[in-house]
C-alpha cells in the first residue's frame, strides 16, 4: 500500500491502456499524411467506414473515431493534441452521416437511372 501511495503521489497513472494505444510518432504522421492526401483528392476528411482503396486508413480513421468517444483518452495530453490536429483538418468524427449516404445515392441514381442499389 505504501508503494502504491508513493507512485500515486508522484502522479503515476494506472490507466495504462490509454498509453499503450499511442501509435509511435512515425505511424501517427504516416496516417495523418494519408488522411491529408485523401482530403486533397476528395475535398473532405469523411473517409467511409468501409474504404477499399486504403484499408489501413479505413481502420485508423475508425479507430480514431472510437478513441475520440473515450472520455479518458480525451483528457490525455497527447491525445488532446492529436485530436486537435485531426479537427484542424476537418476530420469527421461521426463517419457515414445520413447526408453522405444520401449524396452517394444521388450519384448512384445519376449513373444508373434508378435507386435500387444492389446488396
Amino acid at each position: 500500500k505504501e508503494r502504491f501511495a508513493q507512485l500515486e503521489a508522484l502522479g503515476f497513472e494506472w490507466g495504462v491502456p490509454v498509453l499503450q494505444s499511442l501509435p509511435n510518432e512515425d505511424v501517427w504522421q504516416e496516417r495523418l499524411n494519408e488522411l491529408l492526401e485523401y482530403k486533397q483528392a476528395n475535398g473532405h476528411c469523411q473517409v467511409p467506414v468501409v474504404y477499399e482503396k486504403n484499408k489501413t486508413l479505413e481502420k485508423w480513421v475508425n479507430l480514431m473515431r472510437r478513441y475520440y468517444k473515450d472520455r479518458k483518452r480525451k483528457q490525455h495530453p497527447v491525445w488532446k493534441e492529436r485530436f486537435a490536429q485531426l479537427e484542424a483538418l476537418g476530420f469527421d468524427w461521426e463517419g457515414n452521416t445520413w447526408q453522405q449516404r444520401f449524396e452517394e445515392l444521388c450519384e448512384y441514381k445519376e449513373a444508373n437511372g434508378h435507386c435500387r442499389v444492389p446488396k
